[in-house]
């Protein structure tokens, strides 16, 4: 597998060589690798705090800088506020007990993910080429979030196995986005990137059957938010310009 990658990242900058951007539009794929530090808002920022996130961008600029394209992107945190949920597990010291009879050690961290679908607009007046300038960008999508609860050296049977289903926040729901930022393509292939500002809102219901804590479901409509500064360096690929070929 390790060998495919190389043959298959070889082969790639082998058959799509260097474009001039300075004088036109041109169809251009890029693939990039996404950075996003989250401030979250609405019923999110209840449970975290800033975390991060990071992922695979695909976008697709067409001759007109209007662009489509596809993102997917992992979150991951560990500023967890609602510890009143293991209320039930803690002891009088305030420390929940493990099998050997000592306090446990408890991480609480956030695992999720989101996927968009994008289309926007390169307002290429303000860029370096015709390639480059603003990018609006707005997109709608899924997420995915929970709690991962982990008690790495000790045995602590009420956060095993399906008992954390019970206290992990499961949500799922449909989410919208917005970006606004500088996209810039040039001639050497390694020096293109994108930065800006995203915001994301997301539509979500904690499908857990049963969480301990309340004693049932919960079934109440969440409004999570998150935004933050987006950095991605990206790969475009594009045929190699021809050549001018002169006959006697």
């Amino acid at each position: 597998m390790r060998y495919f990658v190389l043959i298959l990242f070889f082969s790639v900058f082998a058959g799509f060589g260097q474009r001039n951007l300075k004088d036109t539009t041109i169809n251009t794929t890029v693939i990039g690798l996404n950075y996003k530090l989250n401030f979250p808002g609405g019923d999110f920022a209840d449970a975290w705090g800033i975390h991060n996130s990071i992922g695979i961008d695909i976008n697709n600029k067409f001759k007109n800088n209007l662009t489509v394209g596809f993102n997917n992107a992992f979150l991951f945190g560990n500023t967890f506020k609602q510890l009143s949920i293991i209320d039930a597990l803690v002891n009088s010291s305030g420390n929940i007990t493990s099998l050997t009879g000592d306090p446990a050690n408890i991480l609480f961290l956030l695992r999720g993910w989101q996927s968009h679908l994008n289309a926007g607009y390169v307002i290429n007046k303000f860029g370096n080429n015709p390639n480059s300038g603003i990018w609006i960008n707005g997109g709608i999508g899924f997420t995915m979030h929970k709690t991962r609860i982990e008690s790495l050296f000790d045995d602590v049977p009420q956060l095993e196995g399906d008992y954390r289903k019970g206290y992990d926040r499961l949500h799922q729901g449909i989410t919208t986005s917005q970006f606004l930022g500088y996209l810039f393509q040039a001639d050497q292939r390694f020096l293109n990137f994108y930065a800006g500002f995203e915001f994301v809102q997301g539509f979500t219901k904690n499908v857990r059957t049963y969480n301990f804590d309340l004693g049932g479901p919960d079934n109440t409509q969440k409004v999570d938010l998150y935004y933050g500064i987006k950095v991605a360096w990206m790969v475009p690929i594009y045929k190699r310009a021809p050549r001018d070929i002169y006959f006697d």
